[in-house]
């Protein structure tokens, strides 16, 4: 298939047409200024599908956890850790690895990520005792890192004009694949074995690793002069000096939380009495949460209409009244389960768009905050969040039971609350505390420089990232 081209500013420079040193980089991947590569809706689909596939290496165990514990004969507590050990091995890599992306040619890191997760695949499907998987999920969160390196490359790849919508066709492949993983693990489990999702989930890691290599163009090194510790710093610096950017990651970690603590406890409560469910049915409660997040759409005119803050304190409140009516009755009634599942992956959905909204707005005239350069100090907190959620939810439903665990999810949403409640939409970008300029879209627009089309024609700085971006240069408004 012949691969479309478009006019680019970028300099020549002398660029190596093999991987490692002995890949051949197809021809028509290959780096050139004269004709840089052309990011149309099939590159689109393909890092998309790629987001999907190598994201779900971290979720096939979810509904797989009851057979693991039979397997490997042990307890539901010991197994629940599952979970938390890919998440907090998930955690690491954002923290050292994804950041590469600005110092080593991105389609060479991502093939080298691959190759590793479709080894470590095998180290899960051979495992013979829970210890040795749990130290195979470790691994693989670690260097499970290639959609934090793709999103931010589409990006890159991208024109401007069409990097917001870019983005969120990654995420959203992000979010089908966590799902779809779910529905395809429970179903292959109930008819075969729980081993055989992860043989599976190696062919899979082969056909990402050979549309990596057919399909994924190769560019020079984003920020060459970079340093290691250089990264490191500009992400502790945000995490200091930018107040929305902190309030938005205490309220997300809080909501990340309680999204896996549902998703991980659901398997022991569909589980147990009153319903028995098998694997199967386990699993294909999946395709209910993508209901909820194919109404994403709706929800963005929502946030459009009532601005990004008060449309996330609005869906916080729907949420927490959810979760209690999910703490009064989802043991009683399968119901009750399916409504929550519905609404929490819609109204979840809702409040990430509205955090990022906020977050990767632009202040006029200043430094912008994008999702290009902060992915890393925006993107560990998630992880974190999932790690808590998984350990924290399991080991209260285990020992409390689905009622317990379900209020631990309520005093975090109130939690969400009271952080959000701290700060007014319309503060000034360097203000930590009060609501200056009070509740109304428009003001909230100018104060604090939501990125809408007027504000992005109007702005005088526009910032160039990669993984980490923290390359800035300016160019002057048309």
């Amino acid at each position: 298939m012949d691969v479309e081209r478009a006019h680019s500013t970028t300099e020549e420079s002398p660029m190596p047409h093999k991987d490692f040193g002995f890949l051949v980089v197809p021809k028509r991947l290959r780096y050139s200024a004269a004709h840089p590569f052309y990011f149309g809706p099939w590159s689109k689909l393909v890092f998309g599908l790629g987001c999907a596939f190598t994201v779900a290496n971290l979720y096939y165990c979810q509904p797989l956890l009851i057979q693991m514990s039979i397997d490997f004969q042990t307890t539901y507590a010991d197994v629940s850790q599952v979970p938390t050990m890919y998440q907090l091995g998930y955690c690491i890599g954002l923290f050292f690895i994804s950041p590469l992306g600005d110092l080593l040619r991105r389609r060479q890191l991502i093939l080298a990520l691959v190759i590793i997760t479709t080894c470590l695949s095998v180290g899960l499907a051979l495992s013979k005792s829970l210890f040795i998987f749990q130290t195979f999920a470790f691994l693989l969160g670690v260097f499970n890192v290639t959609p934090q390196i793709l999103i931010p490359f589409a990006a890159d790849l991208a024109s401007t004009g069409q990097r917001g919508a870019v983005v969120s066709v990654l995420q959203s492949g992000i979010m089908l694949g966590i799902l779809l993983a779910r529905v395809m693990a429970g179903v292959v489990a109930y008819f075969f074995h729980w081993r055989a999702v992860y043989y599976i989930s190696i062919g899979v890691q082969v056909v990402v690793l050979c549309g990596t290599y057919l399909l994924i163009p190769d560019q020079p090194c984003k920020n060459p002069d970079l340093t290691y510790l250089e990264i490191f710093y500009t992400m502790a610096k945000y995490l200091v000096t930018e107040p929305r950017l902190i309030q938005a990651v205490f309220v997300n970690i809080a909501s990340v939380a309680c999204w896996s603590s549902f998703w991980v406890t659901l398997t022991f409560l569909l589980a147990g009495p009153p319903y028995h469910y098998s694997t199967l049915y386990i699993g294909l409660f999946g395709l209910i949460g993508v209901v909820g997040v194919l109404s994403g759409p709706l929800f963005g005119r929502f946030i459009d209409r009532l601005g990004p803050w008060l449309s996330l304190l609005a869906v916080t409140c729907c949420l927490l009244l959810l979760q209690g009516i999910e703490t009064a009755t989802a043991g009683i009634n399968i119901a009750a389960v399916v409504v929550f599942c519905i609404g929490l992956n819609a109204f979840r959905r809702s409040q990430t768009v509205s955090l990022q909204t906020i977050v990767f707005g632009k202040d006029l005239g200043k430094r912008a905050i994008t999702v290009e350069c902060c992915p890393d100090a925006f993107g560990m907190h998630l992880s974190a969040g999932q790690a808590m959620g998984t350990s924290a939810g399991s080991r209260v439903f285990l020992t409390y039971g689905w009622r317990a665990a379900s209020a631990l999810s309520m005093a975090f949403y109130g939690w969400q609350l009271f952080v959000l409640l701290l700060r007014g939409p319309n503060c000034k970008r360097s203000t930590w505390f009060g609501y200056q300029g009070g509740f109304t879209y428009e003001a909230e627009q100018k104060q604090t420089g939501i990125a809408t089309p007027e504000t992005q024609t109007s702005s005088m700085h526009d910032v160039v990232c990669s993984d980490s971006n923290r390359v800035e240069r300016e160019n002057p408004a048309t």
